[in-house]
């Protein structure tokens, strides 16, 4: 499976929808303040990645396909070898351009600007959420809702392809780097938890949009928002456990 899915399915999880009840409930307001946190950081940093590996791999075909054409027209090597570094500019410029026009770009900072300013500078994290991520998260749902015909999509090894990176691979990662960074207590097992979220809906949209890998997006969403909940609680005894 290309790089741009493995990182989606291990990177993009639903921090909103199921995060911020489910670790709420599990260690309070101070949990929920932390999962929002790592919403805004998802929206504002790690999406943006994965548009760009997109548009990167949509330019890089179509220039290709274009390269192909020329060499029927009676092109040399040579002169490919002479074209290959202004074509690299090319895509550049043309992955640039497209980011600059997706509302996905630029939508959540926007929204974080505001909330700051209309909030006077002061970080709260519920006029955020009101603010950028929340809205972005909720028109997703409804655009995948109304998308999906069925619950499994694709056949059971890519679904254990994708349910291997989201609920294993992410949240072991997790717990390698926080335990390097220091994190220790109920916030080194709220991050663990975090990382072992379901798959984010607006992973699946931006699949849509460019038509690469859907069937397993879809299918690691709905059938791993299902299978997440009694993982995620078994995850939370074992941590609770570990942490006392």
């Amino acid at each position: 499976m290309r790089c741009y899915a493995s990182f989606s399915l291990s990177t993009l999880n639903n921090t909103l929808v199921v995060g911020v009840p489910l670790i709420g409930a599990m260690y309070g307001p101070f949990g929920e303040n932390l999962v929002i946190q790592s919403s805004i950081l998802q929206f504002t940093v790690w999406i943006i990645i994965l548009l760009m590996m997109y548009e990167f791999q949509s330019v890089n075909k179509s220039l290709t396909n274009d390269s192909t054409t020329d060499d029927l027209e009676g092109h040399t090597e040579e002169d490919a070898l002479t074209t290959r570094p202004s074509s690299l500019l090319i895509l550049i410029k043309i992955v640039g351009l497209k980011l600059a026009k997706n509302p996905n770009a630029y939508a959540c900072n926007l929204g974080l600007a505001w909330a700051l300013v209309s909030n006077r500078w002061d970080l709260k994290m519920p006029t955020i959420v009101e603010g950028s991520v929340l809205i972005m998260s909720r028109a997703g749902s409804g655009l995948f809702m109304a998308l999906q015909p069925k619950i499994i999509d694709c056949g059971a090894t890519l679904t254990a392809f994708g349910m291997l990176p989201r609920f294993v691979v992410a949240p072991a990662t997790m717990a390698v780097s926080s335990l390097i960074m220091g994190l220790r207590g109920d916030v080194l097992c709220i991050a663990i938890i975090q990382a072992a979220l379901p798959q984010a809906i607006a992973s699946f949209v931006f699949a849509k949009e460019y038509e690469l890998h859907t069937s397993v997006l879809s299918t690691t969403v709905i059938f791993g928002t299902i299978v997440s909940i009694p993982l995620l609680i078994s995850y939370y005894v074992v941590l609770d456990l570990l942490n006392k």
